[in-house]
């Protein structure tokens, strides 16, 4: 699991968690946390005992997007979502998963829909499952028909605290 600490990320957590709790089908999560190198204080103390709770094998790994943000020229964003994903992959094959689970939810992919149409004139978004042949692994995205306002309101109602973003532009 894809966990930075949002709203999103933890509600796909705890429910991936009630999902092998209760199917029939035997499998096991763990979750990573990339820690970007904004801040020298960013704290994962909260997600770390939310794991343990869930019995989530957890882990932080430090990824210097800051100075690839800076050496890049590209877009921020662009360059800090690859570099975060491309590190959650390899983590992922490291650990032995087969999967890779992400947070994102309906909005997302209107979003992304309209990213990519406005800015490179394509009709598409991200898939619910997608295979990546190099590294044999699967993405998936459990949440891709939730509403954002739906995963606010399940973090809420069980009472997580996200973690607030490192990101120096977030927002």
């Amino acid at each position: 699991i894809g966990l930075s600490g949002g709203k999103d990320s933890l509600f796909l957590t705890y429910m991936l968690a009630v999902l092998r709790s209760r199917l029939k089908k035997s499998f096991t999560l763990k979750a990573v946390t990339i820690d970007p190198l904004f801040t020298k204080n960013f704290s994962t103390d909260s997600v770390k005992k939310f794991c343990h709770e869930l019995s989530i094998d957890y882990f932080v790994h430090r990824v210097d997007i800051n100075n690839a943000i800076k050496s890049s020229g590209k877009n921020p964003c662009f360059t800090c979502a690859y570099f975060r994903r491309g590190a959650i992959n390899r983590i992922a094959k490291e650990k032995g998963c087969n999967k890779v689970a992400y947070a994102h939810h309906q909005d997302d992919a209107v979003e992304t829909l309209f990213m990519n149409l406005l800015y490179s004139g394509q009709f598409k978004t991200f898939t619910p499952s997608t295979y990546l042949d190099r590294m044999k692994l699967t993405v998936i995205r459990p949440l891709i028909y939730f509403r954002e306002t739906e995963t606010r309101t399940a973090v809420k109602y069980h009472g997580v605290a996200p973690v607030a973003s490192p990101c120096p532009i977030d927002g």
